[in-house]
């Protein structure tokens, strides 16, 4: 099977820094190299209808299937696609796509324009509800994001507290952690770009900015820790938390950022940002970590390791190629 990967060309492939959708595509095409088929990747940053150049120029007919990773080119993809009559699946990495009462109207007109692809590859069921909720009527096909957990270190101990991990913005919520937790008796670390324009100021005394990890640096610094904290207000599958599982690390987490998990596992802590008091469960989280660190890590080995991802995400995409051979 032959596969085309597109991507925005905004960040390279793979990332050299920071760049969750751009990890994840490169990851995929090692995958699907590595169980014998063919995966290339198109990355062109282009604006306006220059984009329909930039398709063509790909010659997407001659791929079996292509899946699209920009959600905002599905209108230029779909025209092309209908034209020269190849399969075309569609994915959407928007934080908010689960929660369409805070879509901003660029994301409205992009579902718009998805709602009439004939297939949409997503990474939650919570998306997939949604969209059909809201009237798509396309195939879906939910696949979670997947990680190679060999490649994250794994130790029994952590000698170091609570991390807070991704790009510092407003959907992640980094700033009102740092003041829920400010002169508390929890450590937090906090490690990744910060968006322009975004106040964030840890007291350097109990929360600490370590400036953006490097991948490397994320596969082997993770596991030093006992629980990560996610409090986003939108999720769509965050690459962060498995890392962190594969790390061993408790969960402590916005009801928004807990797709795809058994949320009754003991290791995961729901909190509630405008009732629960954060540095009382950020502790009980810490405290109960031991005893649970190799159990977390074979939940993310047995759930999201690509060795199990990657033959759904086959299947799924050789289903496609089948309806359109």
């Amino acid at each position: 099977m032959k596969v085309l990967l597109v991507s925005g060309g905004h960040l390279p492939i793979p990332p050299q820094g920071w760049g969750g959708v751009e990890n994840l595509i490169w990851q995929q095409k090692q995958a699907l190299e590595q169980a014998g088929h063919q995966a290339a990747i198109l990355n062109d940053y282009v604006r306006g209808l220059r984009r329909f150049a930039a398709v063509l120029k790909a010659c997407p007919w001659q791929y079996d299937i292509v899946h699209l990773h920009l959600d905002s080119y599905a209108m230029y993809w779909l025209i092309v696609s209908r034209l020269f009559r190849f399969p075309v699946a569609i994915s959407t990495h928007y934080g908010y796509a689960a929660f369409p009462e805070k879509w901003d109207n660029s994301y409205r007109r992009t579902f718009r324009r998805m709602r009439r692809a004939r297939y949409l590859i997503l990474i939650s069921h919570e998306i997939s509800d949604t969209f059909q909720h809201l009237g798509c009527r396309a195939k879906m096909f939910v696949i979670p994001n997947g990680i190679h957990c060999l490649a994250v270190q794994f130790s029994q101990t952590a000698f170091k507290q609570s991390i807070v991990l991704g790009r510092v913005e407003p959907r992640k919520k980094q700033a009102m952690i740092a003041q829920a937790l400010d002169g508390k008796a929890v450590q937090c670390d906090f490690a990744g770009p910060i968006a322009p324009d975004v106040v964030f100021s840890p007291n350097d005394c109990n929360t600490h900015y370590l400036g953006e990890w490097s991948r490397e640096q994320v596969h082997r610094e993770l596991t030093n820790y006992a629980c990560l904290i996610l409090l986003s207000d939108g999720e769509g599958h965050a690459a962060v938390v498995s890392e962190a599982m594969a790390a061993g690390l408790s969960l402590v987490l916005s009801q928004e950022a807990s797709h795809n998990l058994d949320t009754s596992k003991p290791w995961i802590y729901i909190v509630d940002r405008d009732k629960d008091v954060l540095s009382d469960v950020v502790t009980r989280a810490v405290q109960e970590n031991s005893q649970y660190r190799t159990q977390i890590r074979q939940y993310c080995e047995a759930n999201f390791d690509w060795s199990i991802i990657l033959p759904r995400y086959i299947h799924d995409l050789e289903c496609i190629a089948r309806e359109n051979g």
